[in-house]
């Protein structure tokens, strides 16, 4: 269970065999984290560029997604709507990828800093705490292993990487995108209008290219969803469309969600 493998981690399996994923942001505790796998979900997102998640949490949400088959996506600190490149967020994102984690997402601002981030698939320090191999004649086994377990996964929300999405999606090595939904709608002029034409045009087009590729698209529903089924329907909408990964947003925000429902139904 310690190195993803089709056979133990649901988002690469999913990806593998075409089957919808959903994936749950965790922005706490690594009990979180079980609760999301057990009941069923494939993926959870552990965001340290807005939350308070240090290498430690990390390291433990990573653990508890083990035992219940998600897999951890860790989404590294970067700032892609200032000028350059942040050469720390591949060295982060290494780290995230050491801890054992399947994939990692960062905000990029061009195709280039993708290009440098997907060499990463080839790096050798997973879970470098442990023994992985014993002998050089090992090694290509286990760096064979490590690249068909390593997801690194471009979120577009910047200009710099919508106005390269096309070049970013033939990169080889890239299996999914990120469209992030909130800054992409801003982008393109309708503000938190998560399903508005314009961007499912978006949306419909990034599908076709990144299937051309054998890539796949990943785009989050949003802030305004009233309720769990219009959550469900909306979804549904997205695989519909062709989305492989629907972010479902925060955890956290799903069980302020719920207690609002339930105080306001019982007491007023």
């Amino acid at each position: 269970m310690l190195f993803p493998t089709e056979e133990t981690d649901r988002l690469l399996a999913n990806l593998k065999s075409g089957k919808p994923s959903l994936c749950a942001y965790v922005f706490s505790h690594p009990n979180m984290v079980e609760v999301a796998g057990i009941a069923g979900i494939d993926c959870f997102m552990a965001d340290m560029m807005f939350t308070a998640h240090d290498w430690d949490n990390i390291a433990h949400l990573v653990r508890a997604a083990r035992g219940t088959g998600i897999s951890p996506m860790i989404r590294v600190q970067s700032f892609p709507w200032a000028e350059g490149t942040d050469r720390r967020t591949i060295s982060d994102a290494a780290r995230a990828l050491s801890l054992g984690a399947t994939a990692v997402t960062v905000s990029v601002g061009s195709a280039q800093e993708v290009r440098d981030l997907v060499e990463l698939k080839d790096d050798w320090h997973r879970q470098i705490h442990l023994r992985r191999f014993w002998t050089a004649e090992e090694f290509p086994e286990y760096a064979a292993k490590v690249r068909a377990g390593t997801l690194i996964v471009p979120t577009v929300e910047s200009e710099g990487a919508l106005n390269e999405l096309d070049e970013i999606l033939a990169i080889d090595g890239i299996e999914l995108v990120w469209l992030a939904a909130g800054d992409v709608t801003k982008i393109l002029g309708v503000p938190f209008k998560y399903e508005d034409p314009k961007v499912m045009r978006l949306v419909e087009g990034a599908v076709k290219t990144a299937e051309k590729n054998g890539a796949a698209i990943m785009y989050n529903m949003g802030l305004d969803s009233p309720d769990f089924d219009s959550m469900a329907a909306a979804a549904k909408r997205l695989f519909d469309l062709g989305v492989r990964v629907v972010g479902l947003g925060a955890m956290e925000w799903h069980m302020q969600m719920a207690l609002e429902h339930i105080r306001k139904n019982s007491i007023g």
